[in-house]
């Protein structure tokens, strides 16, 4: 059993270019990883190849079962209803697997955004489809629930497509991988993650290598060109007679001779010879093009608050799901970079809930939520266009740096959900905050975008509280950690 998608090109209707291009691609039966930067076309390539969308030109394979994981959790699956009421040996096994209870599917709008996904990717599962593409499956998944996923999503037997930022997850289940390259490129590499992504950075490293030697061939071409344009320069005037007195005739002989021997026009010849090398050298010069990689710190314009604690919280109980969450004496100074850990549905989003009760009115504060609603994306985006052209310039710079064309934000139809989250954070920036809450700040971003935010906040000068499952992440952006289980919260 194979999908293939051949010749296919995709273009939204306000977009300037197609986001696909003449791609074909096969996927076979195991899982493929699709690779690459946010908003390059992945989620569009799963939904065509899943036939949720239909392309402009070019086909997909007919006739197949295809089920599609879009990365939020918004909505129940359609046949969530369906699958609580099964009570067979797949459907208990999958409950079994995901650690779902029997209130879950009833309670949809009540679970965490982990919770509903677990829910989302079960449904699918057991709707035992040929194709089944899963868009950033572990947003929002503590270690233990990712770790149930890649055991579940390893007995699936049919053709898997893997949107994924989890390298872990990608090295588990891949494989083979596509990858996005600049320049609109898809090429296909063997292995998981690790394996394709060293792959990735030998052919880049080869590039480099004779970019470098084409160039350094180049400038000795250009060198030894001009010395030879010299030379025949001065072969010119040696047979010019312009200066040479009528009446000397020897002078005059010698420069006919030289012009019948061709000893002064070799090198006129040789010059004309050498703009055709350098012509050649150019060409493999431009044909060994390196993307540019934007490695750089991003500076955030925003300075520590005046007061040195900006929030103190007293000791409490607060309702979280069908109990309370015990929170003890806690303080957020205005440098505290804090890292709030926990499970799944263990009251991390209760917590913050609460917090926001005691911010004060006159704090400036960015608060970025886990996911937005549809009619929060579309405003996001048109508010973009309705702001003075120097600070929509200045926010399409910070976006920039985190690894996102701001052209692409701009066409506003197919923003990803990790441009969003750079949008949100570069328009909060430029309002100089002093402190940034941010849920689950690396759902939907690619990994090389992780890793400009992770740099652009732990040099932030201001206080931080990120909510996260990457304990990778917290441990380079933050410096104390709240932890969240079982009832209770506590410093650690």
């Amino acid at each position: 059993m194979q999908l293939m998608l051949s010749h296919v090109t995709f273009a939204y209707p306000s977009a300037q270019s197609p986001i696909l291009n003449n791609l074909t691609v096969a996927f076979p039966t195991g899982w493929t990883g699709l690779l690459g930067d946010n908003g390059c076309g992945k989620t569009t390539l799963a939904r065509v190849a899943t036939c949720e969308l239909a392309p402009s030109a070019g086909s997909v394979t007919q006739g197949l079962v295809c089920a599609l994981c879009p990365q939020d959790a918004d909505e129940a699956p359609a046949n969530l209803a369906d699958f609580a009421l099964d009570y067979g040996r797949e459907a208990r096994a999958l409950r079994d697997a995901f650690r779902i209870d029997d209130s879950m599917p009833w309670r949809f709008d009540e679970l965490s955004f982990g919770e509903r996904k677990k829910l989302q990717i079960a449904c699918a599962l057991w709707s035992a489809p040929d194709v089944l593409a899963l868009d950033e499956p572990t947003n929002h998944l503590d270690a233990d629930a990712r770790e149930e996923l890649a055991c579940a999503l390893g007995t699936f037997r049919g053709i898997g497509i893997l949107v994924s930022h989890d390298r872990e997850l990608l090295d588990k289940l891949a494989t083979r991988c596509v990858s996005f390259e600049p320049g609109g490129k898809v090429v296909v590499r063997p292995g998981g993650y690790t394996q394709a992504h060293r792959q990735a950075e030998l052919e880049r490293a080869s590039v480099q290598r004779e970019r470098s030697e084409a160039k350094d061939e180049l400038a000795r071409l250009v060198a030894e060109k001009g010395r030879r344009e010299q030379e025949a320069s001065r072969a010119q005037a040696r047979r010019s007679k312009r200066h040479i007195d009528p009446k000397d005739r020897d002078a005059k002989g010698k420069i006919d001779l030289a012009v019948y021997t061709g000893k002064d026009g070799q090198a006129g010849r040789l010059s004309a010879q050498m703009s055709s090398r350098v012509e050649a050298a150019q060409k493999r010069m431009a044909a060994a093009y390196v993307h540019k990689r934007y490695d750089g710190d991003l500076w955030l314009d925003a300075e520590a608050s005046p007061r040195k604690t900006l929030l103190r919280i007293e000791p409490a109980n607060v309702p979280c799901g069908d109990g309370t969450l015990d929170i003890p004496g806690l303080f957020v100074g205005n440098t505290d970079h804090i890292g709030i850990v926990g499970p799944n549905g263990a009251g991390k989003s209760t917590l913050l809930a609460h917090l926001r009760t005691l911010m004060p009115c006159d704090l400036a504060v960015l608060d970025i939520p886990q996911e937005l609603s549809a009619a929060e994306r579309k405003r996001v985006v048109s508010d973009l266009h309705r702001i003075a052209p120097s600070e929509r310039g200045r926010i399409l710079s910070i976006v920039a740096q985190l690894n996102s064309d701001p052209e692409r934000i701009l066409e506003g139809e197919r923003t990803s959900p990790g441009e969003l989250r750079k949008l949100l954070l570069a328009e909060g920036i430029a309002c100089h905050p002093v402190l940034i809450v941010m849920d689950e700040p690396t759902n939907h971003l690619d990994l090389h975008s992780v890793e400009a935010l992770e740099r652009a906040l732990a040099a932030y000068p201001g206080a931080l509280l990120l909510v996260s499952h990457d304990r990778r992440f917290l441990g380079a952006c933050t410096s104390r950690t709240w932890e969240v289980r079982d009832g209770r919260v506590r410093e650690i």
